[in-house]
């Protein structure tokens, strides 16, 4: 528990910014404390006998979305090649920690659920992943049918844009971008487009995003507006189990959505400037995220798609596809081990959360004596 109390001054920080309720803080606290669960993973599991593959890295219902091409676990700032367990402890976390009744872990029907999905979907990786039901309904706003209604709504990322506004002709604006379309082979785009505003905003956790607007250059086109997050990537360091197998991590990221949520994202694209490194994509002017805390039937829904997704994309990204047996073998054998490793895991965040939590409401009765 020590390791995640570590990060009390950061989150606090973070928390600063936006007070949020206790369960919220928590669930937030969860996703801060990602890198140091994985970073203790070892002490669990024998990582030497657990089959490798692409993984997502941080599958969690923040990260799960609905956009105008279907909805699939998104933001794959964490993949890599790694444990394909890893993927599984980390998401039964999220699902735990957003239920709406507490105490416990998950309801065995919500576990079997993810079963289900995740074999399904690994012996037959040719089937579509399964779509979220509790979203299916969710339709665009009319602000959200274009990126024209979006930027003039100035919501979301538009108005984050513009919270943070850089000079559209400065050295790292222009460059940026022309390496980011250089590739994708789409530096001709520039030639019917031009840069409108540009904002750099703060990320969730640290990085920062450069928001391009861009219109078209005759104000008869009809052509849609262009809106592009181009953000400096995470790069963690390789070490015996956790790794990626490209030198650009902004390729890493652009494989496993290929892996994970094929044609989900629109645009994709890398590049280097000055020394660092940066992933790019089109932002979709309609997308939505699952903010609620859940009820069994709706843990149960979250459960089996994203047991399907992760089941498709495990196979899909595995190396050498001649390890699907052994692959299989472990799933059915340890699957129960990694249950009870992710049910540890949930509980060790929530008594680090609330002893935090008490130190920090103790700290503030203090500063009012």
């Amino acid at each position: 528990m020590e390791e995640y109390l570590r990060q009390s001054q950061v989150f606090q920080k973070r928390l600063g910014t936006a007070p949020l309720a206790r369960k919220e803080a928590r669930y937030l606290f969860f996703r801060m404390a990602g890198p140091i669960m994985q970073a203790k993973f070892h002490r669990f599991v024998d990582l030497s006998k657990v089959p490798t593959t692409f993984i997502h890295g941080n599958p969690h219902i923040d990260n799960y979305v609905k956009t105008s091409r279907g909805s699939a676990m998104m933001d794959f700032d964490r993949s890599r090649l790694g444990p394909y367990c890893w993927d599984i402890i980390r998401f039964l976390s999220s699902l735990s920690l957003r239920r709406e009744n507490e105490g416990g872990f998950l309801d065995h029907r919500v576990v079997e659920h993810f079963i289900d999905a995740y074999y399904t979907h690994f012996l037959n990786p040719e089937i579509p992943h399964k779509q979220l039901k509790m979203l299916k309904d969710v339709k665009p706003d009319n602000w959200e049918m274009n990126t024209r209604n979006y930027l003039g709504a100035n919501k979301k990322w538009a108005k984050k844009m513009r919270d943070f506004p850089i000079n559209t002709r400065c050295e790292i604006t222009t460059q940026l971008l022309k390496k980011f379309l250089e590739s994708r082979s789409e530096s001709a785009l520039m030639n019917e487009y031009y840069i409108d505003e540009v904002g750099l905003t703060p990320g969730s956790f640290g990085k920062k995003h450069y928001i391009y607007s861009l219109l078209p250059k005759n104000p008869d086109s009809r052509a849609d507006a262009i809106l592009l997050d181009i953000k400096e990537v995470y790069t963690e360091k390789n070490n015996r189990f956790f790794y990626s197998p490209f030198d650009h991590h902004g390729l890493r990221m652009i494989e496993a959505s290929k892996i994970f949520a094929d044609g989900m994202e629109e645009r994709l694209g890398y590049c280097t400037h000055q020394g660092k490194q940066y992933w790019g994509r089109q932002i979709p002017s309609f997308s939505v995220k699952v903010k609620k805390f859940l009820d069994r039937d709706e843990l149960s829904d979250f459960a089996y798609s994203v047991g399907s997704e992760l089941g498709k994309g495990h196979r899909k990204g595995l190396k050498e596809q001649k390890h699907v047996e052994l692959f299989e073998k472990d799933f059915r054998e340890n699957f129960d081990r990694y249950y009870k490793i992710s049910k540890l895991f949930t509980f060790e965040i929530s008594l680090a959360f609330e002893a935090m939590r008490r130190k920090m409401q103790l700290y503030q009765d203090y500063k009012g004596w």
